[in-house]
Protein backbone atom coordinates (compact mmCIF):
# COMPACT_ATOMS: atom_id res chain seq x y z
CA UNK A 1 0.00 0.00 0.00
CA UNK A 2 1.06 3.06 -1.02
CA UNK A 3 1.35 5.66 1.94
CA UNK A 4 0.00 9.27 1.90
CA UNK A 5 4.36 10.44 2.06
CA UNK A 6 5.21 8.63 -1.56
CA UNK A 7 1.93 10.75 -2.70
CA UNK A 8 2.87 13.95 -1.35
CA UNK A 9 6.77 13.36 -2.64
CA UNK A 10 5.31 13.13 -6.24
CA UNK A 11 3.59 16.37 -6.02
CA UNK A 12 6.60 18.26 -4.83
CA UNK A 13 8.79 16.62 -7.86
CA UNK A 14 5.39 17.59 -10.29
CA UNK A 15 5.80 20.98 -8.33
CA UNK A 16 9.11 21.10 -9.35
CA UNK A 17 8.95 20.08 -12.91
CA UNK A 18 6.16 22.54 -13.63
CA UNK A 19 8.67 25.19 -11.95
CA UNK A 20 11.53 23.92 -14.43
CA UNK A 21 8.97 24.28 -17.21
CA UNK A 22 7.66 27.96 -16.86
CA UNK A 23 11.40 29.14 -16.48
CA UNK A 24 11.91 27.15 -19.39
CA UNK A 25 9.22 28.43 -21.26
CA UNK A 26 10.33 31.71 -20.41
CA UNK A 27 14.21 31.33 -21.72
CA UNK A 28 12.67 30.07 -24.79
CA UNK A 29 10.77 33.14 -25.53
CA UNK A 30 13.36 35.49 -24.81
CA UNK A 31 15.88 33.40 -26.43
CA UNK A 32 17.02 34.75 -29.88
CA UNK A 33 19.38 32.90 -31.44
CA UNK A 34 17.74 29.33 -33.07
CA UNK A 35 20.55 26.52 -31.68
CA UNK A 36 19.65 27.72 -28.49
CA UNK A 37 15.94 27.51 -29.08
CA UNK A 38 16.13 24.25 -30.76
CA UNK A 39 18.24 23.24 -27.50
CA UNK A 40 15.45 24.63 -25.30
CA UNK A 41 12.71 22.95 -26.85
CA UNK A 42 14.50 19.64 -26.62
CA UNK A 43 15.06 20.29 -22.66
CA UNK A 44 11.31 21.10 -23.06
CA UNK A 45 10.03 18.13 -24.29
CA UNK A 46 12.06 15.91 -21.83
CA UNK A 47 10.91 17.67 -19.07
CA UNK A 48 7.23 17.31 -20.58
CA UNK A 49 7.63 13.37 -20.64
CA UNK A 50 9.02 13.52 -17.39
CA UNK A 51 5.91 15.39 -16.28
CA UNK A 52 3.70 12.96 -17.83
CA UNK A 53 5.30 10.07 -16.24
CA UNK A 54 5.13 11.78 -12.77
CA UNK A 55 1.06 12.31 -13.14
CA UNK A 56 0.60 8.69 -14.51
CA UNK A 57 2.70 7.57 -11.42
CA UNK A 58 0.72 9.47 -9.39
CA UNK A 59 -2.21 8.63 -10.42
CA UNK A 60 -1.91 4.77 -10.73
CA UNK A 61 -0.89 4.72 -6.98
CA UNK A 62 -4.20 6.79 -5.79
Amino acid sequence: MVNDMTLEQLEVVLRKINWAQEILNSAQNSAEDSKIIDILSGISFIIGSASCDVENLYSALR
